[in-house]
């Protein structure tokens, strides 16, 4: 007979959530599982974010089961970069929940259409992007109707086409400091994920932890419980994390300026620090650079700090478009020193 244990919710009592099956396997049993195509997992290959060679660093993506950590300070990108991710993890047929403590639905999704509009603007005239960000506006304001927007505008009309290709796939959620208790978070969320798929926090200091109120306690509590959320349900969560006190303001951020950062060292799996090319780089090789000082100010530095599954302090750089809320997903590999270095 199987024994059967369960362990107590971040509310201390015992939920259905919550029991799990502790149970020890030989190595052999494992392997007479593979030959015989009978062993679980969740059967699906990572999810690829969509920047490369972010991708390829990461041996593919996120892994179901996984807990990546996005850090930076305010301004650094972080929820710009994390909804970009989710859209094109959806446009690859991944289910995504972005649960947002930041933004409501309606911010969301004007950033979300004016980063899907800069994909079909190539070959636009200026003031025609201009008129569509100014109706995609006022779409969100309840200012206008769809149709009339759709019909103001041939390139809303396409935004919204586009988008509707991978909307069933994208979930957005307003999350409350209040109500969006961990447990409330996944009754939620998992009905839309499947495993393979991936949970977004924006941003876990936020993450309510009922009897916690210590923001050091409540990090710990909060990303253990993530953890636990991406193992039971096979699923990626992607928390994104703000500055402490301490990290704001230095010239390039460190997983250890992020708050309750002994617990994100511990239970993450990837951690992923966003900084300023301009203030990160070594003086050395912007000093007496005018040009490259002004190139580098459009440009973020995504530092790979912990990776379980391979390379760390890997610095990866990429173009920021921020106007249209968006990277430019094509990046490479770091040149420079970075401060500290």
């Amino acid at each position: 007979m199987t024994e059967v244990s369960s362990r107590e919710g971040w509310d201390g009592r015992s939920t259905a959530l919550n029991m799990v099956h502790d149970q020890g396997h030989r190595v052999s049993t494992l392997i007479g599982q593979l030959r015989e195509k009978t062993f679980r997992t969740s059967g699906v290959p990572p999810a690829r974010t969509g920047f490369e060679p972010l991708d390829s660093v990461l041996d593919g993506g996120f892994l179901p089961g996984e807990v990546i950590l996005l850090g930076g300070q305010p301004g650094a990108g972080k929820t710009i970069c994390a909804l970009q991710w989710a859209r094109n993890l959806a446009v690859s047929g991944r289910n995504v929940t972005f649960a947002c403590f930041e933004h409501d639905e309606a911010t969301l999704m004007y950033r979300l259409m004016v980063q899907e509009m800069a994909g079909l603007t190539a070959q636009t005239d200026a003031t025609m992007r201009i008129q569509a960000r100014a109706i995609i506006r006022d779409l969100m304001l309840g200012l206008v109707d769809l149709d009339r927007a759709m019909a103001a505008s041939p390139l809303v009309a396409r935004t919204l086409e586009q988008i509707e290709g991978y909307s069933s796939r994208l979930q957005l959620l307003r999350a409350s400091t209040q109500r969006t208790t961990p447990e409330a978070l996944e009754m939620t969320a998992v009905p839309h994920l499947e495993p393979g798929s991936v949970l977004v926090v924006d941003y876990l200091q936020k993450l309510p932890v009922p009897d916690v109120p210590n923001i050091e306690e409540r990090v710990y509590h909060a990303v253990e419980i993530l953890k636990e959320m991406a193992i039971r349900n096979q699923v990626a969560v992607l928390a994104l994390s703000a500055a402490s006190a301490s990290g704001i303001g230095v010239d390039r951020l460190r997983m250890e300026h992020l708050r309750g950062s002994d617990a994100l060292g511990h239970e993450c799996d990837v951690a992923i620090v966003l900084n300023n090319k301009a203030t990160a780089t070594s003086d050395r090789h912007l000093k007496f650079d005018l040009t490259q000082l002004d190139e580098a100010r459009r440009r973020v530095v995504f530092s790979i700090e912990k990776n379980r599954r391979g390379e760390v302090d890997v610095h990866l750089d990429f173009q920021k478009d921020f106007a249209n809320f968006r990277f430019n997903p094509n990046g490479t590999f770091m040149s420079e020193a970075l401060e500290g270095d």
